[in-house]
């Protein structure tokens, strides 16, 4: 690879995680992310509930809520049907983030939401994607390579920016008030990917959408990655030969490699099938609230089962 195909100047490639709390399928995410990104720095910007041991990761704690997080969280108005605190932290996360970006150096990085499963290397996929400001799913959403400097902070400031608006906030009331009374189809709801849109376009961020086919490969935004849970198996089919390799998938276009695979749902638990086990991966689940984290671990287990049998069978069945 040129030296200018290599991110950062010859440094590593940094694959950067935010989540709160312990959820059971957070281990198998980094586990996998540190399988496919050998050479990669890996961070989570979590809190001391989702410390992992015997994981090859750095473990950054949230220092708190700085004063624009305690301004946001001042001047949050609620435009959307979901809940409030949920949609909320979708948003304040972008300011977090921002936050603990001015803590570190780093010129560029991919960040991920915490059920984005990777099988393969980013550092490879890059000189595809350079000459953008940014890479990954559209709106930002799970998945995005921010080339641009400082283009998080930007993001950060103009939510700010918006929320301290009176005429904005004025505007999105109103948006929202013909969403409901429409039942949906009028108006807008406000959410983080409704401002990323919005951002993107205001600001001209060129953004590079890699969920769409390019050179036999893509990265999923959901619709694979949760379509077995969500009782769309036999439509939208996964293959995999065996866990952690490659996963493909069958479309209009042929055979494509994804790249990264969005496991979306609530239920996560079929996770193990793609991945696999290891022992700091159970271990992970020793932890309080033992007994709740045993049933998950039973679950994920059975589930994960079932899903590796399923992969096993399509692949199977695609080589005939």
């Amino acid at each position: 690879m040129a030296s200018e195909e290599i991110p950062s100047r010859g440094e590593r490639v940094v694959l950067l995680f935010f989540h709160e709390g312990f959820s059971p399928y957070l281990p198998f995410v980094i586990w996998q992310a540190r399988k496919s990104n050998p050479s990669a720095r890996i961070l989570l910007l979590g809190d001391r509930r989702n410390q992992m041991e015997g994981m090859d990761y750095e473990h950054h704690l949230d220092p708190g809520p700085s004063t624009r997080r305690k301004e946001f969280l001042s001047m949050y108005q609620h435009f959307h049907p979901g809940n409030l605190e949920d949609e909320r932290r979708c948003i304040e996360r972008w300011i977090r983030l921002a936050d603990f970006l001015k803590t570190q150096e780093l010129r560029e990085f991919l960040f991920l939401d915490s059920d984005m499963l990777l099988f393969e290397d980013v550092k490879l996929l890059l000189p595809q994607w350079r000459g953008y400001d940014a890479a990954g799913a559209p709106l930002f959403y799970s998945f995005c390579y921010f080339f641009r400097a400082g283009l998080v902070e930007e993001f950060a400031e103009w939510i700010l920016d918006q929320y301290r608006n009176p005429m904005v906030m004025k505007q999105w009331a109103s948006e929202f008030d013909a969403y409901i009374s429409s039942g949906g189809k009028q108006g807008s709801i406000i959410q983080d990917m409704a401002l990323a849109d919005r951002f993107v376009q205001t600001k001209g961020v060129r953004m590079l959408d890699v969920t769409q086919p390019a050179n036999g490969k893509m990265v999923d935004s959901g619709k694979w990655g949760g379509s077995y849970m969500q009782e769309r198996a036999s439509t939208d089919r996964l293959c995999q030969r065996a866990v952690g390799e490659t996963v493909r998938i069958w479309n209009s276009s042929g055979w494509l490699q994804l790249s990264a695979v969005h496991v979306q749902g609530n239920d996560k638990s079929h996770i193990p099938g793609l991945t696999g086990w290891a022992f700091p991966i159970v271990c992970s689940f020793w932890r309080p609230n033992f007994r709740r984290n045993l049933k998950f671990l039973i679950k994920y287990a059975w589930n994960g089962r079932l899903f590796r049998r399923y992969l096993k069978k399509n692949e199977e069945a695609d080589l005939k």
